[in-house]
């Protein structure tokens, strides 16, 4: 043994300076953990292409399984490794046995217990809702005393070395482990504890996130290949001043990197842009320890990519692992520009780059110290060269396969997004890919159950070990003769510097400073339709049960909940986030992933009972989906029909929840305000290709609602309160056409599936494209004989909208009074005398709208308050339902003016809203005509007294409370 002294520290043994017992245990359980981990990682993997895998066992869901795979990943696969070896490193760099070293057996099976602990709480839905930290407190606690006490006995370690030098692989160590003591800090109790507002949250979540790669795995893993580099390839370390130019280059620009991820959020635009300063900086270190490291295989090329031993495989993995972090680090530092932000944020492009860095990186180089180590603590030989040649190669094949069609598939998918294509067309598109990513990793696992193999056999049939015969330096690190070592470069600077200073800074720079500036807004948004400044609002009891469920089933590792102002994001999901949405959001859920669609808007976009429909089985409500099955949130009514159980009832409540507290903007989205359907203009020798790909969008969006067979009795119809449309019948609900149950034309239908229809599970489709909205009407149309046989009418002729008066307006309501009132009720609340007894053709209950009700909330209107809508809807019925046409009734003066008093019942309603929700006085008249000219063209050209804009008639309104309970109102 006595030539591996004369490169690690020549003056004393193994016997005396290492506890190889200890160092073989912890390498033992390392084994452990780089088997399970990566192996839930394959299951994780699995679901995206194969979503009822495993999906009847809350346990196994991926929102179980994934947390349990990053953090078993980072503190298991890699941390077990990393703190074995300190074991092994710190002894031989300071020439002293580890300070309290019999605690490190404590130690080890407390680590073990954490990870037990912490894998089984996760998988039982415990779960705090912070990536990467999402243990509970128990399993935390854990964490934190086991590497405070390691920390604790490095540094007394280090300062009571005998061994004067300060090895770079010391800085690290040192370093990592006071930034993780006090990462943890952040993460286990500032961030759940401590209150404060949401985006404040965001913002420090963002640091710890990045601590945990940046300032734990990162330098924990360099200090493994800063030391067995040298020591494996026979070489002393290239360069000193490299290695200072890498070390403290980390250590100044990570610390600021944590909000890069959050590009074009509310975040305070010039912190982002200190983020991607740095994240760009990190070329320096990443290039300085590259080149370090390559430059310390100079000369032993051969020996090393030829050789058979462990110290040969050991330079072969650190040196893959230097590879894939030049790859991963530039990748992460592109991933940083805005431009490729909007290109490829929430998509794979950037769970390539975490697997390139954490995996492909720090894992590989465990790995390498691992090869080498083993056998020294074993006293055995490498069992087999060539299982180890196997491990490596199977690394190198799934891994590069894995990481560079992640790549391609971020490109795919996000340019798909920015050319406009529907979200679950992407979902498809990546299917393939997903596939191949499985393959990958299974690859990858094999090469890693082959290396637990042959450490086996090492262990119990390898030859015994005997240290190879050559002579090196007696250093390290080459230093040129005569440098003194600076201040920069002793324990204290390191420590103080570095672990102390530039993280205290790095914390209230990039997250309590803009936390200030936030904090000067509070929950002040300004509502959407009128530019008013209104308060969000805290969730309701019931809301926050739900939003615990959410967090619980790992929703928002596949939803985000912030939209962007770039790549269409405001025309796909709605109005782009403002800060104070967030204000009561904690954890945040901003989310860095969007395996599913962003949910920020998506309140009131359904009905409950699409909500319920997709929880109880996706797939019936959009075959393509990837989203699993939540089974557990539903219990069964005495019929054996699904419902749902008090933590189903919440989840719904916080969905629904999501996007109102910015006011009723769905009223005039853009995306869906349509007064005309697109021109249809086909030759008729085209309609069997339209019926075609009609046919094939119909099967894909349309079935599990509508049925094969277009009958309104698709798997999901039990659920709604609604009941999708009977195609069979050839009665649609909104027509221009004259007649109480007239064909509409296809510009009608256009409107209908692009806009939806408010309050029920039939969302709008404008996310097709205008060919597949018309292909899909003209595949409708062959499911009902009415088509061949009946004659679509001519639209009705809309009249000039007169002005809005308070004369039109009341006699409006003694028109509503002597012809609507029975059935919508004297306010409009769809309270009449008949309202409980209505029912359509179908035999199905037909309640009556209530005309003050937001966009979206079931029992309110379904295409919307304007004025030429409501006007066709007046003169000629609802088609199937009681509502009778007027036509032949009122006059178009009358209609328009009972127009103008359903108009007048909604802005009363919302404006008591924003009043509610904190509106100030002198805005009201603003909003007032802000509001009419949304809904009313004659508004919109200056066409309304003053004195409407004055003061709400005395109209009782219950819609009062609808922005601070999402939505939900007393009906």
């Amino acid at each position: 043994m006595a030539n591996a002294e004369q490169i690690d520290r020549p003056s004393d043994s193994d016997a005396t300076l290492i506890n190889s017992r200890l160092v073989k245990a912890w390498m033992s359980w390392s084994l452990v953990w780089m088997t399970i981990f990566p192996l839930v990682g394959l299951l994780v993997s699995a679901k995206f292409h194969s979503p009822d895998f495993l999906g009847e066992t809350p346990w196994l869901t991926f929102g179980r399984l994934r947390p349990v795979h990053v953090n078993g990943v980072i503190f298991g696969a890699f941390s077990t490794p990393l703190l074995g070896m300190l074991y092994y490193m710190v002894p031989r760099l300071c020439g002293r046995r580890m300070a309290a070293e019999q605690w490190g057996w404590w130690e080890l099976i407390a680590w073990n217990l954490f990870l037990i602990v912490g894998s089984v709480s996760l998988l039982m839905g415990y779960n705090i809702g912070f990536e990467a930290d999402e243990y509970p407190w128990v399993p935390s606690i854990i964490r934190f005393v086991v590497l405070g006490a390691i920390t604790g006995q490095v540094l007394v370690t280090v300062f009571r070395r005998k061994e004067p030098r300060f090895y770079v692989a010391l800085w690290y160590a040192v370093a990592a482990l006071v930034w993780t003591v006090m990462n943890l800090v952040l993460g286990s109790v500032v961030l759940p504890y401590v209150s404060m507002l949401g985006l404040s949250n965001t913002m420090l979540h963002g640091l710890f996130i990045h601590y945990v790669v940046g300032l734990w795995i990162t330098p924990a893993g360099l200090a493994i290949i800063y030391y067995f580099m040298p020591v494996s390839s026979k070489n002393p370390l290239f360069s000193h001043r490299l290695s200072l130019l890498g070390f403290w280059s980390i250590a100044l620009f990570y610390p600021f990197v944590g909000l890069h991820h959050y590009l074009f959020s509310p975040i305070p635009y010039q912190h982002q842009s200190i983020s991607i300063m740095t994240s760009m900086m990190l070329i320096i270190p990443v290039w300085a320890v590259v080149t370090n490291i390559f430059g310390t295989a100079k000369t032993r090329w051969g020996e090393i990519l030829g050789g058979g031993s462990a110290d040969n495989y050991a330079a072969k993995f650190l040196l893959l692992s230097m590879i894939y972090y030049l790859l991963g680090c530039f990748q992460g530092s592109t991933e940083a520009l805005r431009r490729m932000q909007e290109l490829t944020h929430f998509s794979d492009f950037v769970i390539s780059h975490s697997h390139m860095t954490v995996f492909g990186t720090f894992v590989v180089g465990a790995v390498g110290g691992m090869y080498y180590v083993w056998p020294r603590v074993t006293g055995r030989q490498l069992w087999s060269a060539n299982l180890a040649s196997w491990h490596i190669w199977l690394f190198i094949g799934g891994a590069t396969l894995m990481f560079a069609g992640l790549i391609v598939q971020g490109f795919i998918q996000g340019s798909m997004l920015e050319y406009g294509a529907d979200w679950v067309d992407t979902v498809k598109e990546m299917a393939p890919w997903w596939v191949t990513r499985t393959l990958a990793g299974a690859t990858m696992d094999v090469g890693f159950l082959l290396m637990v193999l042959n450490f086996y056999f090492t262990a119990k049939l390898g030859k015994p070990f005997d240290e190879p015969a050559v002579k090196v330096s007696k250093q390290l690190e080459a230093k040129p003769t005569g440098e003194r070592i600076g201040w920069f470069e002793r324990p204290s600077a390191v420590f103080v510097v570095a672990g102390l200073g530039f993280f205290a800074a790095a914390v209230i720079i990039q997250g309590i400073v803009p936390s200030m500036l936030i904090e000067e807004s509070g929950n002040k948004v300004q509502d959407i339709a009128t530019g008013a400044t209104i308060l969000a609002a805290d969730y309701t009891p019931l809301e926050k049960r739900g939003r615990q469920v959410y967090i619980r089933e790992g929703c928002w590792y596949c939803h985000s909940q912030y939209v962007r102002p770039v790549t269409g994001e405001t025309t796909r999901w709605g109005p782009v986030s403002q800060a104070g949405e967030f204000a009561f959001d904690q954890p945040q859920m901003l989310s860095t992933r969007r395996i599913g669609p962003d949910l920020s808007r998506v309140g009131r976009k359904y009905e409950d009972g699409w909500h319920i429909a997709h929880h109880w089985n996706a797939r019936d409500v959009v075959p393509d989906s990837i989203m699993p099955r939540f089974p557990w949130l539903f219990s069964r009514s005495k019929d054996g029909t699904p419902v749902l159980n008090d933590d189903g009832v919440a989840v719904v409540a916080y969905v629904q929840r999501l996007g109102t507290n910015i006011g009723d903007w769905r009223e005039t989205f853009v995306s869906t305000r349509l007064t005309g359907g697109e021109a249809v203009q086909f030759a008729p020798e085209n309609t069997a290709e339209l019926q075609t790909l009609g046919k094939e969008i119909y099967e894909r969006r349309c079935i599990g609602c509508h049925g094969v067979n277009g009958d309104g009795k698709g798997p999901s119809a039990i659920f709604f309160k609604t009941k999708p449309r009977d195609f069979t019948t050839g009665i649609f609900k909104f027509h221009s056409t004259p007649g109480a149950d007239a064909l509409p034309t296809d510009q009608d239908l256009f409107i209908t599936i692009s806009h939806g229809l408010w309050g029920t599970a039939m969302p709008p489709w404008y996310s097709l494209t205008s060919n597949e909205r018309i292909a899909v009407i003209q595949y409708i149309k062959t499911f009902s004989k009415r088509w061949q046989k009946d004659e679509v009418l001519a639209p009705i002729a809309v009249a000039p909208e007169p002005e809005v008066s308070q004369t039109s307006i009341a006699h409006g309501h003694e028109v509503y009074a002597a012809n609507c009132v029975i059935c919508h009720g004297d306010t409009g609340h769809g309270d009449g005398v008949l309202a409980t007894s209505e029912q359509n053709v179908w035999g199905l209950p037909a309640p009556p709208a209530n005309y003050t009700l937001p966009a979206g909330v079931t029992g309110g209107v379904k295409l919307g308050h304007d004025g030429t809508h409501l006007f066709k809807t007046v003169m000629n019925g609802i088609g199937g339902g009681p509502m009778p046409p007027y036509a032949g009734t009122l006059s178009p003066q009358d209609v328009w003016d009972v127009v103008h008093f359903i108009q007048s019942l909604r802005i009363d309603a919302h404006i008591q809203e924003l009043k509610t929700a904190g509106m100030q006085a002198g805005d009201e008249q603003s909003a007032r005509g802000r509001l009419w000219q949304d809904i009313s063209s004659a508004a919109g050209k200056g066409r309304i007294e003053a004195a409407v804009l004055q003061a709400a008639p005395p109209v009782s309104v219950a819609a009062t409370t609808t922005l601070h309970t999402g939505g939900k109102v007393d009906e």
